[in-house]
């Protein structure tokens, strides 16, 4: 296999996390990553052998690309042609297209690949880096993890169809921390919002139009 030389990039990472504390948010997690690259980079496969599909590894046809190191730099060759740039193959057309990214939003279980490996990655290509990651956690239904096989997928649009885009905002807003593993149950939400939307809010909303109504109009 073919290795990425990630160790090279120790002193680097380190003076990342110095001197922009906020690269990676919320604080848990850059606290997780920082104990990572403390603990020491070590090289990590960016090939593999016994797998048939992929991409071809460079100049050497018995190795495929190893998936997630191609996904990776997806963020930037994704960029390369956009409407109104010229057509270019070079990774270094995508700065000012799109590139650096002002934030990368990512599931807090690929954080590693995102908090380590890419920044890593990018000082290698001699890319500028994103402005921050932040790594969101998870959203589970009735307490549990949500997946096809269990037929129990959150759909978002019949939810707001069923009770309306303010409910269903004030509800993650308030029950939900960005960042943190957040519950949703139906009975909950629809209690959440039926005390604090329509009794508590309404309720303060009608007698404030009244009020005005009455000394105003």
């Amino acid at each position: 296999n073919y290795f990425f030389r990630l160790s090279k990039y120790q002193r680097e990472m380190e003076a990342l996390f110095a001197e922009r504390p906020d690269f990676v948010m919320p604080e848990a997690r850059r606290n997780e990553v920082v104990g990572w690259v403390e603990k020491g980079l070590k090289d990590f496969s960016i090939s593999r052998g016994a797998v048939d599909w992929g991409i071809d590894f460079p100049r050497d046809d018995s190795q495929t690309v190893y998936v997630w190191f191609d996904a990776l730099f997806g963020y930037v060759s994704a960029l390369l042609g956009m409407p109104g740039a010229p057509a270019s193959t070079s990774a270094s057309a995508a700065i000012g297209s799109g590139w650096p990214a002002d934030v990368h939003i990512i599931g807090k279980d690929i954080l590693r690949f995102h908090a380590v490996y890419w920044p890593a990655m990018l000082m290698s290509a001699d890319m500028p880096l994103p402005q921050r990651v932040f790594g969101h956690g998870f959203l589970t239904k009735d307490g549990l993890k949500m997946g096809k096989s269990l037929g129990n997928v959150l759909e978002p649009t019949a939810l707001v169809d069923q009770y309306g885009s303010d409910a269903v905002r004030y509800y993650f807003l308030k029950e939900i921390n960005f960042g943190q593993d957040g519950d949703f149950e139906e009975e909950r939400f629809v209690n959440i919002v039926n005390a604090n939307l329509a009794n508590d809010i309404g309720n303060c909303l009608n007698r404030t139009l009244t009020l005005l109504k009455k000394n105003c109009a």
